[in-house]
C-alpha cells in the first residue's frame, strides 16, 4: 500500500453499484488519508461494501438508505471531511477511474495559488484510448466550468463558496458550484495530462433515421433529460446577468431545445418520452418546482 496523503480525503457517491466499480475505487483509495463512501443506493450491494471495508482501512461508510441526490451526497462527504480535519477532498463518481493518480497529487502539492484555488480538475475521458503522456508537463489551464468527478475541492473555501445546491438534485450541480467559485474570484485549474476514464452517459450504436449511417452516441435517460433541462434554465436565470456571455438565453435554448432535440429525433430511442421530459423540465423551471422528481 502506498503512503496516503494525510491532508487529502476522497468521497465517492454510490448509486446501485455493480461489483466492477471496485477497480475504479482502487485507482486512488490507498493514496488518500480517508475514503468517505456515501451510499445513495436504493438497492445496496452488500458484497461490494464488505469488499471495500476489508480492502481499505481508511474507509468511512455512510448509508443514506435512499437516493438523496448528488448534491446532498457531496455535501455529506465534504462535511465529514471537514469534521475530520482535511484540507482537500477528491470528489468521485462510481464510474470514474484514474490512470495516473499519484501524478495528480503532485499537481495538488505544487499549485501556485493554494489559498485562492477552489477546484483542481483532471482530464476526464469517455474511453482510455488516449495514451499516458511520456513526458507529462503537468501544466494547467484556468477554466470557468468543470464536472465534479475527479476534482480536488479546497475545503477551506467550501463554506465560503456555499455548499452544493440540494434543490438541483442531480445535473448542473457541479456547474453551479463552479459559477459561485468564479463569483468569489477563486481559481479553477485544469490539468490535461491527468487522465481519468469517466462515463458521461450511456454509449449506444445508433442509426441516423435519414442517412442510415451507424454512429456511436452518448445518450441520457428521460430522467436525466428532465433534470438537465430544468437545471440549465435555472443557471441561466440565476447567473446570466453576471456572466452574459456564458449564459445567453439564445445559446441556452439552442443547446437544450435545438441541438439536443435534433439529436434525440435523429438518433435516439424513447423519443417521445425524452421530448416530454424536456418540456416538463422547462415547465417545472417556470413554476419553480425543484428537488427530486421521477419521470
Amino acid at each position: 500500500m502506498k503512503h496516503p496523503q494525510t491532508n487529502i480525503a476522497a468521497t465517492i457517491i454510490l448509486y446501485n453499484p455493480e461489483n466492477n466499480i471496485y477497480d475504479n475505487i482502487n485507482s486512488y483509495a490507498n493514496e488518500v488519508g480517508k475514503l468517505i463512501v456515501v451510499d445513495n443506493s436504493t438497492m445496496h450491494n452488500k458484497d461490494l461494501i464488505k469488499k471495500l471495508q476489508s480492502s481499505f482501512k481508511n474507509i468511512e461508510y455512510i448509508n443514506n438508505n435512499s437516493n438523496l441526490g448528488i448534491a446532498t451526497a457531496l455535501n455529506i462527504g465534504c462535511e465529514k471531511a471537514i469534521e475530520l480535519g482535511y484540507d482537500w477532498i477528491l470528489t468521485m463518481d462510481q464510474d470514474s477511474r484514474f490512470l495516473n493518480f499519484s501524478k495528480y497529487i503532485q499537481c495538488l502539492e505544487n499549485i501556485p495559488y493554494p489559498n485562492s484555488t477552489a477546484i483542481i480538475a483532471a482530464n476526464t475521458l469517455w474511453h482510455a484510448d488516449q495514451h499516458l503522456p511520456v513526458n507529462p508537463t503537468y501544466t494547467y489551464e484556468e477554466k470557468f466550468l468543470v464536472i465534479t468527478s475527479a476534482n480536488f475541492l479546497n475545503l477551506t473555501l467550501f463554506n465560503k463558496i456555499g455548499q452544493f445546491d440540494d434543490k438541483l438534485f442531480i445535473d448542473m450541480v457541479d456547474h453551479d458550484y463552479c459559477i459561485r467559485a468564479n463569483i468569489h474570484k477563486y481559481k479553477i485549474l485544469y490539468f490535461k495530462d491527468i487522465l481519468v476514464e469517466h462515463s458521461l452517459g450511456s454509449l449506444f450504436q445508433r442509426k441516423n433515421i435519414f442517412t442510415g449511417k451507424i454512429r456511436n452516441k452518448i445518450e441520457h435517460s428521460p430522467q436525466r433529460a428532465y433534470y438537465i433541462t430544468r437545471n440549465t434554465f435555472h443557471l441561466w436565470k440565476n447567473y446570466s446577468k453576471l456572466f452574459p456571455k456564458e449564459f445567453n438565453l439564445l445559446k441556452t435554448i439552442n443547446i437544450i431545445f435545438i441541438h439536443e432535440v435534433t439529436k434525440i429525433i435523429i438518433y435516439e430511442d424513447q423519443k417521445i418520452k425524452k421530448l416530454y421530459a424536456k418540456l416538463l423540465g422547462l415547465y417545472h423551471f417556470m413554476r419553480g418546482n425543484f428537488g427530486k422528481y421521477t419521470i
